[in-house]
């Protein structure tokens, strides 16, 4: 049940008006219902290993938090780890070995969530969940389970249990996010990939350099608007509940170095990245400069396993992790010999520059089904030609404009939803009913699948 389609929006329609009509104390039972019946559309043995970790993972916890023994601790701990870590294993790593498993949806997202929630019942950082019910609803809430956010136990367990009263202006804002979302996704990801990116990217011998070089920047602007679109409607559909979903996307690609750039993108990723991989890495020597870049390369590189079966992916994180420790290098050189780095406009155009185009390289490999057709298209980009008849202006014009959007003010959204909730209902549902019929016209005949939605 895609998101941009007519049965996701009955669907979320049914489950708002049902929610606010049912009794706060049943609400999170409904919520169960919602999420089970949703990610059922997903097959029946997706279902099942969701409740299996569901379950496992519920029961560890409590022991663990149960126990006043450090040892029985942490052997319920590595036992819950080794029963998700190994769930993960074999059905997202068994391309590695030339084995051809089903990947159920979302698996690495309601697995990491999974994991972070036993975590930090282990480190005592958050309390177990109540109820095997209640878990059972924050492990497959409907709005994140495919592709996130991440969530964390600590944020969605009390708003689970403590529905508050939705508010105009919070209802505005949540139509707001599904609706940006939807022009992310359809009117500039779905169109760049179906007008131009994927036929550059499958067939680059036939395109000039040029044209190449505009693919990796279109592949940049989709994997954004694709990505951050969903996490718009997931995050406008969980606020339609009450319920705040963490944000995952803070304009990335303004980003001045690498570290700022994994600030902003896929947020709720990298944190989890940090805190339960890099921390645990960097925690068993401290201050172990020789560890810490360790722990970034490592971090990276699990960063990019993460994401499938394929040593595209491995160089992808790879790629990431040795540009983080150079700029952690660098800036431990600055400041212990007393670098001065200019602070104009310029030096930061110019930071930005290297940081987008790094992030664009390291994408190749990210698109790049093989290592063959990532060497093709660095092939084509060596070619030199700057041949444009293939490169249609519409094109141009939607990935200029998207990553100029990077720089609107930062309140500059926050006033785009006060204005449209200060709205009668009306005239939202008119411009809503306009958007859909806009969108609608200039979508693919087909339902383009989000990227992360494979993850």
């Amino acid at each position: 049940m895609p998101f941009t389609t007519t049965p996701y929006f009955i669907f979320l329609i049914a489950v708002f008006f049902a929610f606010w009509l049912t009794k706060p104390k049943w609400r999170i039972g409904l919520i169960l219902l919602a999420s089970t019946f949703f990610y059922a559309q997903a097959g029946s043995k997706a279902l099942i290993l969701l409740a299996a970790i569901a379950l496992s993972d519920f029961y560890l916890a409590r022991l663990i938090h149960r126990s006043d023994q450090p040892r029985t601790r942490k052997l319920f701990l590595l036992t819950s780890l080794f029963l998700d870590v190994g769930t993960l294993f074999f059905f997202k790593y068994a391309g590695f070995f030339n084995l051809n498993v089903i990947v159920p949806l979302g698996l690495s997202f309601f697995l990491f969530q999974s994991i972070a929630y036993v975590v930090d019942v282990y480190r005592k950082a958050t309390e177990p969940a109540q109820s095997l019910l209640e878990y059972f609803a924050f492990l497959s809430f409907f709005p994140s389970i495919v592709a996130g956010p991440i969530n964390r136990a600590k944020q969605l367990l009390p708003q689970l249990r403590n529905s508050v009263p939705l508010t105009a202006e919070q209802g505005g804002a949540a139509l707001f996010l599904i609706a940006i979302g939807l022009i992310k996704k359809i009117a500039i990801a779905d169109y760049l990939r179906t007008n131009f990116v994927d036929r550059v990217f499958d067939f680059p011998e036939r395109f000039s350099s040029l044209e190449m070089l505009a693919a990796i920047y279109g592949y940049a602007m989709q994997i954004y608007a694709d990505f951050s679109g969903y996490s718009d409607i997931a995050i406008g559909s969980a606020l339609l509940l009450g319920i705040m979903l963490p944000m995952n996307f803070n304009a990335p690609y303004r980003a001045q170095d690498l570290p700022e750039f994994w600030r902003r993108w896929h947020i709720t990723l990298s944190t989890w990245l940090r805190d339960y991989v890099f921390f645990s890495i960097t925690s068993l020597r401290k201050r172990s400069v020789v560890l810490m870049y360790v722990g970034l390369i490592v971090t990276m590189l699990i960063g990019g396993i993460w994401h499938g079966a394929a040593w595209t992916f491995v160089m992808w994180g790879l790629l990431h992790g040795v540009g983080l420790a150079v700029v952690r290098g660098f800036e431990m050189l600055r400041k212990r010999f007393g670098w001065q780095i200019p602070n104009s406009f310029w030096s930061s155009i110019g930071a930005v520059f290297v940081t987008f185009h790094f992030v664009c390289l390291t994408w190749i490999f990210f698109r790049a089904d093989s290592f063959s057709q990532a060497f093709a298209i660095f092939r084509s980009l060596g070619t030199f030609t700057t041949n444009t008849e293939n490169l249609p202006l519409p094109i141009l014009l939607i990935i200029a404009l998207t990553f100029a959007a990077q720089w609107l003010p930062d309140n500059w959204w926050s006033r785009m939803q006060r204005l449209f909730a200060w709205l009668p209902a009306p005239v939202q549902a008119v411009l809503l009913a306009g958007l859909a019929m806009g969108l609608y016209l200039i979508a693919s005949s087909d339902v383009v699948p989000f990227i992360y939605a494979r993850f």
